[in-house]
């Protein structure tokens, strides 16, 4: 696949021909800037910092896995740290991030993160034609009622934006023809879910409630004047 997307392809199949989950959650859309309809996108929304454990299964899917053509991707997230408060600041090439994490209470835990990029700012300076900006959230609570009965709450959720640079001053003709073709964009996603799980001596039940959203927007104004 082209090197700025994200698509996972196997066995010569489409991008949208895999299905992920997050802790037993489905996440239908885990990239920034995606195409609505497939998986792939430059940026991916999902914090690597928070994964305790990633399985591909690419044949002989689980029964509960249904709708699934070329591969399943199992994501795993860490618990929050369940003895104390912390916080954790991280900056990338493209953006910067903030997690937090601990307990809450003594049958409790959370982990939350939250980033944003700051390619605009650069793209700005060196006077190119588009300035993407892109925002991430993800959050884990886990409750423990005893050693047989767990509830996890999940969520995970993007906004992203993609606008031209209308203040150019004396625009070559590559960028004057990037300024009038192409559209502005704005996507906003989440996905939030709950997970039950009940032990028994030889097995055990999960029961998953969740609900996914994708709101994709791109318009365009002779001339880029918006009035």
């Amino acid at each position: 696949t082209p090197a700025f997307r994200n698509d996972v392809i196997v066995r010569g199949g489409g991008p949208a021909e895999n299905t992920f989950y997050l802790d037993e959650v489905e996440i239908p859309t885990l990239n920034h800037f995606s195409t609505q309809g497939a998986s792939g996108g430059p940026v991916g929304i999902v914090n690597a910092d928070f994964l305790q454990q990633v399985d591909l299964v690419a044949g002989a899917f689980p029964a509960e896995r249904g709708n699934t053509l070329s591969s399943v991707v199992e994501m795993k997230m860490r618990n929050g740290n369940p003895d104390k408060l912390s916080f954790r600041g991280t900056i990338g090439a493209s953006d910067l991030a903030l997690t937090l994490e601990g307990p809450i209470g003594s049958k409790s835990t959370f982990i939350f993160s939250a980033r944003r990029s700051y390619l605009q700012l650069l793209f700005s300076a060196l006077q190119l034609p588009f300035l993407p900006t892109y925002n991430d959230f993800q959050l884990k609570n886990r409750i423990i009622f005893d050693q047989k009965n767990t509830l996890t709450f999940i969520g995970i959720g993007a906004i992203d934006q993609f606008r031209l640079n209308t203040g150019l001053k004396d625009p070559t003709e590559d960028q004057q023809y990037i300024l009038d073709r192409v559209p502005v964009n704005e996507q906003w996603s989440y996905t939030i879910g709950a997970v039950y799980k009940h032990f028994y001596s030889k097995g055990s039940h999960t029961l998953v409630a969740s609900r996914n959203y994708l709101d994709n927007r791109q318009y365009k104004y002779l001339n880029n004047d918006e009035s």
